[in-house]
């Protein structure tokens, strides 16, 4: 499920990022490490992490059947230029990503930021990370 949930947030975003002028278009990569991940791209990029879960159990009996919010990590690495700025990359990841509707069986099923923050500067590369809730259901195996 998790492997699945970030695979869709970079396939939105990609598509997302598509719409932009190709001379701002920065890829969207799901990194082995963000610690040790270096830019390679000339203007900035985006990274796909997982962050954790909450889980709430439905109010069924003798099965375990919950409602997963998973969060997903969204780190916007980019160098400060005026055209599109790092904020601006952020922003635009929100707008883009808000309001997916996954196929969860459940009301509350779109996609949302619940924060965002500035990471620092390094070299003249800025880093933002925003955290997006994916509302999923977990059911006990054999259900």
């Amino acid at each position: 499920m998790i492997k699945e949930t970030k695979e869709l947030i970079k396939t939105l975003l990609t598509l997302a990022t598509s719409e932009l002028p190709g001379h701002l278009q920065i890829p969207v990569e799901i990194p082995v490490s963000i610690d040790e991940y270096k830019l390679s791209h000339p203007i900035g990029s985006y990274l796909v992490a997982y962050k954790g879960s909450f889980f709430k159990q439905k109010d069924v009996k003798n099965i375990i059947a919950q409602d997963r919010d998973l969060e997903i990590m969204l780190i916007v690495t980019a160098r400060y230029r005026s055209e599109f700025t790092p904020e601006e990359y952020l922003d635009y990841a929100i707008t883009k990503l808000s309001g997916y509707k996954t196929d969860a069986k459940r009301t509350d099923r779109m996609i949302y930021c619940s924060q965002d923050e500035w990471l620092g500067e390094e070299a003249g590369v800025w880093s933002y990370a925003a955290t997006f809730v994916v509302p999923v259901e977990f059911y006990q195996v054999g259900i």
